[in-house]
């Protein structure tokens, strides 16, 4: 099979386009011939080495974690799955799993889902990392009724999810972007946009219940300077420093932080996939490359300022 992977960790130079042998699929797993899977940041932090200890010294590693595509077998004992059937998911790639920017890969079948119906493998691609991300850091906030809602990097993979996640529970939002993307934040139905490009965040005449840090670039101190005595922080880069000052908040009280990571129960797919039926989510795709040219979708990654998701199709 055609494959994008990498030779060690380090930097652009270890990554490669070439043919790996096709996996086969294990009891409980579903095989899948992958048409689109997307890039995440955790992708190119996996091929630093930054998880290292967790993703281990095998290589070469296939990266990707969301994927879509067409089930090609069922390992044995799996049920609800046959051959032909159109579905997406994740794997967990920082477990030294396969990962999705390959012709084909085996997933466990608690982690893939059928599309929904109106969506392209393209899309459907584009949902579990950012969009179950923003759904559980959002959810992780409480109650969004009514509540002022400031999202920064609101155009981005897990920002403009979490923008629609929240206006669709209720929330009055405010988008944080550059001067390009301000007229997507708008399309996406924020109430109110800054262009980070002329205006410092923490400058807004506004406090806030919730500020989401989709670009986990604001942090804490200049978060707190905007929240109103008790809200609340969500950072979707839940590094140590930050775990240890959400234990620490904890025992204090007031201003509160919220590690925003991904959650894939079946029930988060289901209230996304629920989303995407009534129009209340839509997925948004900044650029589609082929999987030969996976070097220029990592370098359009690692230069910031995406627009939407960035997806790779398969040839």
């Amino acid at each position: 099979m055609k494959a994008f992977f990498i030779t060690s960790y380090g930097g652009p130079e270890v990554m490669r386009y070439g043919d790996l042998p096709d996996p086969s699929p294990a009891r409980g797993e579903v095989f899948v011939a992958v048409k689109a899977a997307s890039l995440n940041p955790l992708d190119f932090k996996i091929r630093r080495g930054d998880f290292r200890i967790i993703t281990g010294y095998r290589f070469p590693k296939i990266l990707g974690s969301d994927f879509a595509g067409i089930v090609r077998d069922v390992g044995r004992g799996v049920s609800g799955f046959r051959p032909g059937d159109s579905v997406y998911g994740s794997t967990l790639l920082h477990l030294r799993k396969q990962g999705a920017h390959a012709g084909c890969i085996p997933v466990a079948a608690g982690r893939v889902r059928p599309i929904p119906n109106g969506i392209s493998f393209e899309e459907a691609a584009s949902l579990p990392v950012a969009a179950l991300t923003a759904l559980n850091g959002l959810r992780l906030c409480g109650d969004l009724a009514d509540r002022s809602v400031l999202i920064n990097g609101a155009t981005g993979g897990v920002g403009h999810f979490a923008l629609q996640i929240a206006k669709a529970r209720g929330a009055s939002v405010t988008a944080v972007c550059s001067t390009r993307n301000t007229d997507l934040a708008r399309e996406l139905a924020a109430d109110a946009v800054i262009d980070y490009t002329s205006q410092d965040v923490t400058q807004a005449r506004q406090v806030f219940d919730i500020v989401f840090d989709a670009h986990a670039g604001l942090g804490f101190a200049k978060a707190s300077q905007i929240l109103t005595p008790k809200g609340a922080y969500a950072n979707t880069l839940p590094t140590p420093g930050v775990l240890a000052h959400l234990l620490w908040r904890k025992l204090i009280g007031g201003r509160r932080i919220v590690a925003a990571n991904m959650r894939a129960r079946p029930e988060d797919y289901a209230e996304i996939e629920t989303m995407i039926r009534e129009r209340k989510v839509r997925p948004v795709i900044g650029a589609i490359f082929p999987l030969h040219e996976a070097f220029q979708a990592f370098a359009a990654l690692e230069g910031g300022r995406v627009r939407g998701k960035i997806v790779l199709r398969m040839e």
